[in-house]
């Protein structure tokens, strides 16, 4: 079985992080009751909070770092792809350079929280087609629509150029 990269935006790890995990939560609060004690009060699910750690490593660990750092300072939500889970929009809340500086290795530490409140959505696809805008790999296609590229490659022998898609080029779907 693949495992599926994580991706957030438009950036993809190159390795999976080492350490991910997703806290899922409910808002549960305590009412006291005058002359009847306490009930507990079932508020509903608080948004996920997703962590990890991972390590970039080679002669281009400091600009592996900088790609995620500028996908972290660009703002605003986007979506968040972990391996083997559907996308949902989250928001960047922290990335830190962690532990001592190497050679050729660059640890870090990231935060993403679920955000509820946007209207991002995998994009649709008309009858198991992708229409490309741009600019975009078929790592990315697949990313998008939990699949991977041997299966997109299989299924789209006419894509010459999988790491270059342009706009309007539709993809089929599995």
């Amino acid at each position: 079985m693949k495992i599926q990269p994580m991706s957030y935006k438009n950036y993809v790890w190159p390795f999976n992080p080492k350490q991910v995990e997703v806290a899922y939560s409910r808002n549960i609060k305590n009412l006291k009751l005058p002359l009847y004690g306490s009930i507990l009060q079932d508020l509903g699910c608080d948004k996920r909070i997703v962590t990890g750690s991972g390590e970039f490593i080679g002669s281009g660990c400091m600009e592996e770092f900088s790609r995620l750092a500028a996908v972290f300072t660009s703002g605003e939500s986007g979506l968040l792809r972990l391996p083997g889970d559907t996308p949902f929009p989250a928001a960047f809340a922290s990335l830190k350079m962690i532990g001592e500086a190497q050679p050729d290795c660059v640890s870090y530490s990231f935060v993403f929280v679920e955000d509820g409140d946007t209207d991002l959505k995998v994009p649709a696809a008309s009858a198991g087609i992708y229409v490309c805008t741009g600019g975009e790999s078929l790592w990315e296609v697949a990313n998008l629509y939990g699949t991977d590229v041997d299966t997109l490659k299989t299924l789209n022998p006419m894509i010459q150029w999988p790491n270059a898609l342009n706009s309007g080029q539709k993809v089929v779907l599995p």
